[in-house]
């Protein structure tokens, strides 16, 4: 069988822990990739080597949800330096701040967001985030149809971030180019790199303005965070820009398609929500555990046998969290939305000490999203013969929604 990358497996690893993931192995990766990860473990050793992981990049991944969880929880042996490849596409040094730094230091940074993050800082942003919603929904909802991806679950996240950051409402349709080129696996490594130095000089502009004119915002407040009695650097700075400014986009987006896509096809459940509104909470849970967006890779620090594999220092090791979020030996029927399941320890926010930091301002937003949906747009499926295709990457995503009502 012919792939479309090169791949090449290490010395060190054996043919029969070989399985390479990808859409040309599993078409059905492309269709659903979480039946995928829900069965991985039926098809693949515990431990598996994964050529295609990481767009190609290979290493390690892993089908079973609890040894998952111990490799998350092992930061002395799974480190996550480098762990996104953004230096990579950068052409320069520069950690994601605190996701690429390990603990004991990761703390001294993360501790910073702790507040502003929190349930207390996000809930009074509750009312400019329901506005953004209901601006975007007024658009087309008496359209009786929209492209929900491009139409709503793209934009809302961003004009949320962009608010709670600070930057220009004006620097919208550019901010969502640079999010798309940069995050969007479709794109060759040259514009994804190319994306990634137009962001890195647009933070480093943005650095530049928040110090000349300081503001209420978040870029502004992490001016002030010190670590060890000292300033930030503006290498610290600009790190932990880079992380807010991918994270706070395309996750949040994603999930909205995926769980709008759940209720499209399951009328059932919308109609169980629309009656009992009191379920949301349970069901933005159930949603982000069905629909764990999120691939995140760590880095073996020392050459050790990991249950009965031989890992070599430098090796990548591949985090799916859906794999752990659809465990069926801890989730019973994980393919199916049970709105008052608990407990519910999904891994959509990652186990450890690199758990999401804007989970709180997440749940907001899927929240928000669904009440102003459910309560403005009537019964809704996805338009009639049209083909719905996944996007794989470090983000699952869906490329579009036709949805009508």
């Amino acid at each position: 069988m012919t792939h479309m990358f090169d791949y090449t497996v290490p010395d060190h690893v054996p043919q029969e822990l070989v399985l390479p993931l990808d859409g040309e192995t599993h078409p059905e990766l492309k269709k659903n990739p979480f039946e995928v990860f829900a069965n991985l473990h039926k098809e693949a050793p515990p431990i598996f080597y994964n050529p295609a992981a990481f767009q190609g990049a290979g290493g390690w991944s892993i089908s079973d949800g609890t040894i998952m969880k111990e490799v998350l929880q092992r930061p002395e042996l799974f480190s996550s330096k480098n762990g996104t490849g953004f230096s990579f596409l950068l052409g320069q040094e520069l950690d994601l701040i605190p996701l690429e730094i390990d603990p004991p230091e990761h703390i001294k940074y993360r501790i910073h967001f702790n507040k502003p993050l929190s349930p207390r800082e996000i809930a009074p942003r509750e009312d400019a985030v329901r506005a953004t919603a209901v601006t975007l929904l007024k658009k087309f909802q008496a359209q009786g149809r929209c492209e929900f991806i491009d139409d709503f679950a793209v934009q809302f996240p961003v004009r949320i971030f962009m608010d709670l950051f600070g930057m220009p409402p004006s620097d919208f349709d550019k901010i969502l180019d640079y999010e798309y080129k940069l995050l969007h696996v479709s794109n060759t490594i040259e514009t994804r790199a190319q994306a990634a130095r137009d962001i890195y000089n647009y933070l480093v502009d943005m650095l530049a303005t928040k110090r000349a004119d300081p503001a209420e915002d978040l870029a502004t407040a992490i001016l002030g965070f010190t670590v060890d009695d000292r300033e930030l650097t503006d290498k610290e700075i600009l790190g932990m820009y880079f992380l807010l400014f991918v994270g706070g986009l395309d996750t949040v987006a994603s999930s909205l398609g995926f769980a709008w896509r759940y209720l499209a096809t399951n009328p059932k459940a919308q109609q169980q929500l629309r009656d009992n509104p009191h379920l949301i909470p349970g069901a933005i849970e159930e949603f982000f555990r069905m629909h764990s967006v999120v691939e995140v890779r760590r880095s073996v620090t020392e050459d050790v046998v990991f249950h009965g594999v031989q890992l070599k220092k430098g090796d990548f090791v591949n985090c799916i969290t859906a794999v752990a979020s659809l465990d069926e030996k801890e989730f019973e029927n994980p393919l199916e939305a049970n709105f008052e399941r608990s407990p519910n320890r999904h891994c959509a926010f990652v186990f450890g000490p690199h758990r999401c930091m804007g989970s709180h301002l997440a749940r907001l937003e899927m929240r928000v999203a669904l009440e102003e949906w459910l309560n403005r747009v009537p019964a809704f499926g996805i338009e009639e013969g049209a083909e719905i295709d996944v996007n794989l990457g470090a983000v699952v995503s869906l490329a579009r929604l036709p949805l009508t009502w």
